[in-house]
């Protein structure tokens, strides 16, 4: 596998446009979280703030442990998915890549060729890091989508406690989850369904998606071929290091959720509680701003304020989980960076070479 590149504009059109895209995500981002979240919700910053910083030191270092917890749990995954790699190493890695994620619209490719130049320093193979890249995006998307079927497993009990929008709502983002998880882990299962799979994307989604990008795309049925040649070594032996480390991060992360909303005086039920969380991890996929930043929130907000939880508490819960989730990575990812560009020597020297 060829290593991630970034594609840098290099004529001025180029340029302005590109600085004209980054200034249009990051203009939205602010606008969903300054202007939009206190819309919304129906209050101001200034009360939001002041239920946040009321929450105290403890309960702050109390969620940071939370969220380090999390990123530790999530170690594993990577872990398993690139034999050899080290827990440090994992979250030094981890840590730079959703840095450069966060910080940057479409920071997710940029983010990707900081952490293939990572693991490359560590003498990792490409194809190693080609097939690690792929394993972990693939669990990621299978975690995002299976998150409604849960949500609506979840909800399905409670129906008459809950807006019948929402119950319908988890309904269907639970059917399309399946769909799409179904799909992916079929790929894997099965060289037949593979070719089905890219031959159904070729024939349903290829005419569509020519229009949208134009030019010949690439054969879909030898693409899903070549996707499930590089997963299905790696998770065949270390599935369960690659599935118990995304549900620990998943889980904790709900947890610190669950948490941030306690803290700012939000009693709800654990169901409730999931069901604004699945909503929120599921738009952080959105690439419109960095990170999915202020769409996650305002999807988050929209089901606690639907469960009748107060506007102001909603929009301090959720700003206060965005603080955890999205922000303090960006310091942290510069920190990981600096102590990489400090240590690879050590790490390069400590890992066997590359056949």
């Amino acid at each position: 596998m060829e290593p991630p590149t970034v594609a840098f504009p290099s004529t001025p059109k180029a340029i302005a446009s590109r600085a004209l895209q980054i200034v249009a995500s990051l203009g939205l981002a602010v606008v969903l979280l300054g202007w939009g979240l206190p819309y919304l919700t129906d209050t101001s910053w200034a009360t939001i703030l002041g239920l946040i910083t009321g929450i105290g030191w403890p309960t702050f270092l109390g969620l940071f442990a939370l969220m380090m917890l999390g990123l530790y749990c999530y170690t594993f995954t990577l872990t398993g998915s690139l034999p050899g790699l080290g827990h440090f190493q994992a979250i030094l890695a981890n840590l730079a890549g959703s840095g450069v994620s966060n910080t940057l619209p479409g920071g997710g490719a940029v983010g990707a060729a900081l952490t293939y130049a990572m693991f490359r320093s560590w003498r990792f193979t490409h194809r190693a890091i080609g097939t690690s890249i792929i394993v972990t995006a693939v669990w990621n998307l299978l975690a995002r989508v299976l998150l409604p079927v849960i949500a609506a497993l979840v909800l399905l009990p409670a129906a008459g406690q809950v807006p019948n929008a929402m119950v319908q709502g988890a309904i269907v983002g639970g059917i399309g989850g399946a769909a799409v998880a179904g799909a992916l882990i079929a790929i894997i299962a099965s060289r037949r369904t593979a070719r089905l799979v890219g031959r159904f994307v070729e024939r349903v989604l290829g005419p569509l998606l020519r229009r949208l990008r134009g030019g010949r795309l690439p054969d879909a049925q030898l693409l899903a071929l070549d996707l499930r040649a590089k997963i299905i070594g790696v998770v065949r032996t270390r599935w369960l290091s690659l599935t118990l480390g995304l549900v620990g991060f998943m889980g904790v992360y709900f947890v610190l959720f669950r948490q941030c909303l306690e803290a700012v005086g939000v009693d709800i039920s654990w169901s409730h509680a999931f069901a604004a969380y699945a909503v929120g991890r599921l738009l952080t996929a959105v690439a419109v701003t960095p990170g999915g930043i202020g769409v996650a929130e305002a999807g988050a907000a929209a089901v606690l304020l639907a469960l009748g939880v107060p506007g102001d508490a909603t929009a301090a819960a959720v700003t206060l989980f965005a603080l955890f989730s999205f922000l303090l990575e960006i310091p942290l990812g510069a920190l990981a960076a600096v102590t990489w560009l400090n240590t690879r020597g050590y790490y390069a020297r400590a890992q066997p070479p590359a056949p």
